[in-house]
């Protein structure tokens, strides 16, 4: 799918206007407020329609008119399309009228829910998506600013299902929930037949045996409350032995405690200390290199006032430039008058206007001056065609000059970049140092604390408390299982005394409902064991594949975008994106405002093209809207946005944003422009 056209009609602050769109990146440039995004909901609106909690036609129709429009054309491989959707204003809301769908020229009148229907048919959409929101559409083209950090935000639970129905994986969760249900039903029925089968006779028989159980467990149950009485008294003592140490044992696991942590801390004291040992190594290849190709330095000064003075000569000589040329077409219309005139005259016998004879006198007279007049335009046409030639010379002159002035600023734009980059990275240097140096010292101050606990642990005795921690332990192993034994036999008797007042129960004729239980209980052990589990591996596979996918394309984009090899992301088995920082566990919130807005937007784009992938047969995969994609982001990762739009290999690209330093990274800028209220394209 390529945008061609969109023509917006009284839609927000908009009042008619057409715009145009190219392949290639497009960038929507305007302050806050300006409608850019305007224009993003209205080709959601010419797509879709209005939508319930998603876009609104109050939102969309301009505050005080009655009815609007929006008209989107559009190219799906041979065919063009062009789409229109219309709002009307009633007493209590704004409605959307019905539109039409023209295709190759063929144009038909459809309503709204006929025309989002055959979108979703164009775009090879599936059926289901009808009745929702266009998930696909959502995070395959469009996704407003804000919805991606949602989803990353939001609990492990609503993340994967809003997954599963992107790549149209739910429905084999739909399969295994209406297996358990017709599993659910097949059992109930077969313990309805399994209870009818039961003989009568059979039934008295067991009952006779349950009443004799029952008493010989009860039997059973008073000697067993007797050893339950002996053993918590004996637990009893041994508890109040153990609490006359509890003091000294607390004291040995604080100590103990205290030992681990720092022997914890000692660790990864020890393995940053190499890692920054590394990264400075690093850095100082680094700093030699750019020392190199920076080299003593160049001169420094202002280029754009040399770029402006050429400018206004050349300027200046172009406009005398036009007045010679304008002169001399002047001096040139005037030599051929004259020469006509002369022509004229030699030949004429009699004047046209009066009908007496032309004396000669009369006609030497005329010719004479005219022959004078076209001297003198002879001499100026030649004067004028030699300032000419020199204003041309002069003009080409100045022209070499500003493309020679143009190439120094180039490179010395340069030369103050990887200056720049010099700098930086001395200073992280430093800093890498002076971290290296105060770890160090806290290793040292470690050490000797690891050294002195360990002697204080040492010093306390704690074989009593383990030999009375053992025998409590048997005491508690053999109460346990007197009480187990208790609550069984208890149990059993429970489950006799049910089964007792169920088995008085009269029951009749069983046989017949035999042969029907065997069918069932076949059919329920094929739906539980084969078919559940084919279900099972066949969406395990196509999830692991997207998983495996998905987190390849998610560290990809971020790692472009984020310029930092002690910041490790990843994915983990609910799509939650995990975050590792020198070695260390990093929640996705403690990140910085431009970290998480990298992470959203690599999630988002790492989304689309596992979602294209996936759903290969969908007509949008050429297409992509980006709004606001670099909120927070540093100048160093606006650079670095140019690698990232290099490398999405998408036709056409369409970016929201207020940041003007996206301009040079794009084909083209649209630049939107709002005065009292009005959006104009500029």
């Amino acid at each position: 799918m390529i945008i061609k056209k969109i023509k917006l009609e009284n839609i927000r602050s908009y009042i008619e206007r057409e715009i145009n769109f190219e392949l290639g990146s497009t960038l929507l440039s305007g302050d806050i407020g300006s409608g850019k995004s305007s224009i993003l909901q209205a080709i959601d609106f010419a797509l879709f329609g209005l939508s319930k909690g998603v876009l609104s036609g109050e939102s969309l129709l301009r505050y005080g008119k009655n009815k609007g429009s929006v008209e989107l054309e559009f190219k799906i491989g041979n065919f063009d399309i062009k789409v229109k959707r219309s709002l009307k204003r009633s007493s209590d809301s704004v409605v959307q009228n019905s539109g039409y769908l023209e295709i190759n020229g063929a144009r038909e009148e459809l309503s709204a829910v006929e025309l989002k229907q055959r979108i979703l048919d164009l775009l090879n959409y599936p059926k289901e998506t009808l009745t929702k929101k266009s998930l696909i559409y959502r995070y395959t083209v469009y996704t407003p600013q804000e919805e991606m950090k949602s989803i990353l935000l939001s609990d492990d639970k609503y993340r994967i299902d809003t997954l599963r129905k992107i790549f149209n994986i739910d429905k084999y969760k739909r399969i295994k929930d209406n297996s358990k249900i017709v599993s659910y039903h097949l059992r109930e029925r077969i313990k309805e037949r399994e209870t009818l089968i039961l003989d009568l006779e059979e039934l008295k028989k067991e009952k006779t045996e349950k009443e004799g159980e029952l008493d010989s467990l009860n039997n059973k149950l008073n000697e067993i409350n007797s050893k339950f009485s002996v053993a918590s008294m004996r637990v009893e003592d041994r508890k109040n032995e153990i609490g006359l140490i509890e003091e000294k044992i607390k004291l040995f696991n604080e100590l103990r405690k205290n030992f681990e942590l720092r022997e914890l801390e000692l660790k990864n004291l020890t393995s940053r200390i190499l890692n920054n040992e590394e990264f400075g190594a690093r850095l100082e290849g680094d700093i030699a290199r750019l020392q190199e190709e920076i080299g003593t330095g160049v001169e420094v000064k202002s280029y754009d006032t040399d770029i402006i003075a050429v400018r206004g000569k050349i300027n200046k000589c172009e406009i005398e430039l036009r007045t010679i040329t304008q002169r001399m077409s002047e001096s040139k219309v005037g030599y051929m008058s004259s020469e006509r005139m002369i022509n004229e005259l030699k030949s004429l016998k009699k004047c046209p206007v009066c009908k007496q004879d032309v004396n000669d006198d009369h006609r030497h007279a005329i010719v004479g001056a005219e022959e004078i007049n076209m001297t003198y335009l002879r001499d100026s046409i030649k004067e004028l065609t030699l300032q000419e030639n020199k204003l041309m010379i002069e003009i080409r002159d100045f022209r070499s000059r500003l493309e020679s002035i143009s190439m120094e600023k180039s490179r010395f734009e340069i030369w103050r970049l990887k200056r720049k980059n010099l700098i930086d990275k001395k200073d992280n240097l430093e800093n890498v140092k002076r971290e290296i140096n105060n770890d160090g010292a806290r290793v040292r101050g470690l050490e000797s604390e690891i050294s002195e606990l360990r002697s204080r642990i040492g010093e306390i005795n704690t074989n009593d408390y383990a030999r009375l921690k053992r025998d409590l332990d048997g005491l508690l192993v053999e109460e346990r299982e007197i009480l187990l034994n208790k609550t069984s036999v208890e149990t059993r008797i429970k489950n006799i005394l049910e089964i007792l007042a169920k088995l008085r129960e009269g029951v009749e004729r069983r046989e017949k409902y035999r042969e029907e239980l065997f069918s069932l209980k076949n059919l329920r052990s094929f739906i539980d064991s084969d078919f559940v589990g084919l279900v099972e591996d066949i969406e395990k596979k196509i999830m692991l594949k997207v998983h495996g996918d998905f987190n390849s394309l998610f560290e990809k984009w971020f790692n472009i975008l984020v310029d930092d090899d002690n910041l490790i992301v990843a994915l983990d088995e609910d799509f939650s994106p995990l975050v590792e920082q020198n070695g260390y566990n990093l929640d996705y919130l403690n990140l910085s405002g431009g970290e998480k807005t990298a992470g959203a937007l690599a999630y988002r784009l790492a989304l689309n093209q596992v979602i294209n992938n996936v759903v290969s047969d969908i007509q949008t995969k050429n297409l992509i809207i980006l709004d606001e994609p670099t909120d927070g982001f540093s100048e160093s990762q606006l650079d670095r946005m140019r690698i990232l739009l290099q490398e999405i290999d998408i036709k056409q690209v369409i970016i929201v944003s207020h940041d003007p330093k996206i301009e040079s990274y794009v084909d083209r800028v649209l630049r939107l422009d709002k005065k009292e209220g009005v959006t104009e394209v500029l």
